[in-house]
């Protein structure tokens, strides 16, 4: 699962959270006015004040605020931040209309703490810090409200300092949390890194640089996999000629120097199109996708007349390989395939070496 993912299912889960969260807010409302008036302590009136500021108003603001946000965070030319901020706004709104709305009950003005989770959530910390300021204009309008009502008692400013306390310890959790994210989330993408590298590392023959046999075989299943009728698939099988004897007459060290200069000339000649392999000891193998069998053979005939005419230090003599070149067919397995190109390169080699050689016709003598 990448990054996008897993940050957009957050941000579904977070959006259905808020819908929940509006949806039991609106319940206990209509079940607090219901209590209310139960007891006669309010009437059931549609011109009850407290129906409309604590139970229609809330609901409406509520529904309309979590609708707008599901429409944006669904909108998929909106990017991933402002997604972020639309879902922290929305919880911001909710709390300041519970907050404000319901200020008899003083614990409401807790929801504060609410975006700020989500904030800290999403480890940004310019969410947080605006969370945190929202949080403190939603107790300054508290307290306000109070003073408006003539409602200011002791008791009332020492929950509002109570609340202030609570808010910048939840601020300073919500800094401590998006540290600790952003140190692990950092250790664990060097982790990552690291293992794509091991990773890299075992699928390379470590002298030439080129993938090594196990992972031609991977890649020659997936291409053969998702291979479609209009496009060729060839495969190209090389030796180099006589290379026993070479490494007998000149050394091992000296048999490395060509491997690594056919390999250079293979990924000079092939580039990202096409995908070169160190199949085993002397013999490398191509994949060719796309390309006729034409522009394959031409470009094997420019990889070995580059290599025999190269002048290594050792030897006067050219150094030359042999070839062959099979082009894939619907029906053919994977198996049938490589045999196809292998068997080219060893009757290559029996008509006299230093040519190449496709399955049904002689390219180079």
């Amino acid at each position: 699962m990448d990054n996008k993912t897993l940050h957009d299912g957050f941000r579904r889960q977070f959006t259905h959270l808020h819908a929940l969260t509006v949806l039991i807010i609106s319940l206990l409302e209509i079940i607090g006015y219901i209590v209310l008036v139960v007891s006669q302590i309010e009437q059931f009136s549609f011109a009850n004040a407290y129906l409309w500021y604590g139970v229609v108003i809330p609901i409406v603001i509520n529904t309309i605020t979590h609708f707008v946000a599901r429409g944006i965070i669904n909108n998929s030319s909106v990017g991933r931040e402002q997604k972020n901020r639309c879902i922290v706004t929305a919880a911001l709104v909710t709390s300041f209309v519970v907050a404000i709305l319901h200020r008899e009950y003083i614990v409401t003005s807790c929801a504060f703490i609410f975006p700020m989770v989500l904030s800290a959530a999403f480890n940004d910390r310019k969410l947080l810090n605006t969370s945190f300021g929202a949080s403190l204009v939603i107790l300054l309008c508290v307290g306000g409200a109070f003073e408006l009502d003539g409602a200011i008692t002791l008791t009332t400013i020492l929950n509002l300092v109570i609340l202030f306390g609570l808010a910048v310890v939840s601020y300073l959790c919500g800094i401590v949390s998006i540290n600790f994210s952003k140190q692990n989330y950092a250790t664990i993408e060097s982790q990552a890194q690291q293992n794509d590298r091991l990773r890299e590392r075992v699928r390379r023959d470590q002298m030439t640089g080129l993938y090594n046999h196990n992972t031609f075989f991977d890649h020659l299943d997936n291409k053969i996999a998702t291979h479609t009728s209009d496009k060729q698939l060839c495969l190209a099988m090389l030796d180099v000629d006589d290379f026993k004897t070479i490494n007998d007459t000149f050394g091992h060290d000296c048999g490395d120097t060509i491997l690594i200069c056919l390999a250079r000339i293979l990924q000079k000649h092939c580039g990202m199109e096409h995908t070169a392999y160190r199949y085993g000891g002397e013999e490398f193998a191509v994949v060719f996708n796309g390309k006729s069998q034409a522009d394959v053979c031409s470009i094997t005939e420019n990889v070995l007349d580059e290599f025999s005419s190269y002048n290594f230090p050792f030897t006067d003599a050219s150094v030359t390989f042999s070839g062959g070149i099979a082009c894939f067919e619907p029906g053919m397995t994977r198996d049938k395939f490589f045999e196809a190109a292998d068997q080219t390169l060893y009757r290559a080699k029996r008509e006299g070496k230093n040519r190449i050689l496709t399955a049904n016709e002689s390219i180079r003598v």
